[in-house]
């Protein structure tokens, strides 16, 4: 499984998240065969390894039959400043009820397709969430709410489309760093509206997503599919800092914005514990501080804050201290030449005062990873070695990730996947 970093310096929209996946690695023709499987006609992929203002990334697009693009929802807030043909084109479908879907109608094609159970679900749960914003800006049910044909069309295409990366990619993890959006105002079909538009501040709602607005930029950035595809794959807003990267890559926009308009993605290096290890023998050091003013949950981050720095392990225990104090003993373990950085970390990230250092030779097991095919489909396990001895184990994320898309508990997972060894 892989972690992902985002900077949507220059807002988020479909097209720029599908062609970030593409150029991070996605692979085109199996999304193609992916895509076959949904009962959706009268488009095809236009994907392109460009450059912008030097820089290379993809660009991502669906053409319709038609040659015609539409945005998808009916009388939505869709600007109006776009090619003639397709404005006309616009203009036409906004009443022409015929060629409108509504979101039963795309949550069948959804599930009659083929496609994973994962990949439904994440693409059910984004039209749900359009859909539902929509309503609230027209003040209409979520059944009234229609997406016109080749709308449809598109925004499908899109939202499946990113997923299937998605999947392919296995990625299992976000980090972002905050949104940019446009300023100013944009003409649409309802007269000229404010940007953020209606429908991306409604699905702002309820939410602590970071949009900051460019003033320099006098138009939209944001749209709703992209960022309601980022609300799906829940990002976590944080800098990037003591990661390694493993592959960097850009999906463009279309828009011209006077600025360098791409959605810029990173892959992190896996952590130690995804490490192949082939050496038994070597030396570790042992980081401890006594800790006994700061809380559970302060403590939780500094956990998960430094085993995402490299820690080899970071555990607590219940320690009494003088003065009949309660507290807790970190200890963290690492690499010899990490000291100085960790011990920085102690002091930046914690309370305490002191800290101190064991050095201790360690034998392990050697590590690779294997994949097996299961039900749940394919999984990656642990295949530990020691001379003669063998063990392979099941890495929790891989369980997780399949409890929490099927509904099971995690006992059962295991007691299902334990076969597989």
């Amino acid at each position: 499984m892989k972690t992902l970093y985002l900077e949507p310096f220059s807002g988020l929209s479909g097209d720029m998240l599908n062609g970030l996946l593409i150029d991070l690695g996605g692979n085109v023709e199996d999304l193609k065969k992916e895509l076959a499987k949904i009962p959706v006609a009268g488009y095809h992929l236009h994907v392109q390894r460009i450059a912008k203002s030097s820089i290379y990334g993809t660009d991502f697009d669906v053409h319709l039959a038609h040659g015609a693009k539409d945005h998808g929802i009916e009388n939505d807030f869709s600007p109006t400043n776009q090619p003639a043909h397709l404005a006309h084109h616009h203009h036409e479908h906004d009443h022409n009820h015929a060629h409108a879907r509504n979101l039963q109608d795309i949550l069948a094609i959804i599930d009659k397709s083929s496609l994973t159970k994962t990949v439904k679900k994440h693409s059910r749960n984004v039209f749900l969430d359009i859909a539902q914003a929509e309503a609230a800006v027209h003040n209409k049910a979520v059944e009234e709410i229609h997406f016109h044909e080749v709308g449809a069309i598109d925004s499908i295409v899109d939202v499946l489309s990113f997923f299937i990366l998605w999947e392919q990619l296995e990625i299992s993890q976000v980090y972002s760093s905050y949104i940019t959006e446009g300023s100013g105002t944009i003409e649409v079909a309802h007269g000229v509206m404010p940007v953020p538009v209606p429908a991306v501040m409604q699905l702002r709602k309820g939410t602590n997503l970071i949009i900051r607005q460019d003033f320099e930029i006098q138009t939209e950035l944001v749209t709703p599919t992209g960022i309601a595809i980022f609300k799906e794959i829940q990002p976590i807003f944080r800098p990037l800092e003591g990661q390694e990267i493993e592959k960097v890559g850009y999906g463009f926009g279309k828009r011209e914005t006077g600025k360098f308009n791409a959605l810029r993605g990173s892959l992190l290096r896996q952590g130690p514990s995804k490490k192949e290890i082939h050496q038994t023998q070597d030396q570790i050091l042992k980081i401890e501080a006594n800790i006994d003013d700061q809380t559970p949950e302060q403590l939780g981050y500094v956990m998960e804050y430094l085993l995402s720095k490299g820690a080899l392990d970071v555990f607590y225990i219940p320690i009494h201290m003088k003065k009949n104090r309660s507290g807790i003993l970190l200890t963290l373990l690492c690499q010899p030449e990490q000291k100085d950085v960790f011990t920085k970390e102690l002091f930046r990230q914690t309370s305490t005062i002191g800290v101190r250092y064991t050095s201790m030779a360690r034998t392990v097991m050697q590590r690779t990873f294997g994949t097996k095919k299961t039900p749940y489909g394919a999984i990656q396990i642990k295949q530990n070695r020691y001379e003669e001895i063998e063990k392979n184990t099941l890495e929790f994320s891989e369980c997780q990730r399949i409890a929490k898309e099927n509904d099971l508990s995690i006992y059962q997972v295991y007691h299902d996947l334990e076969k597989y060894l």
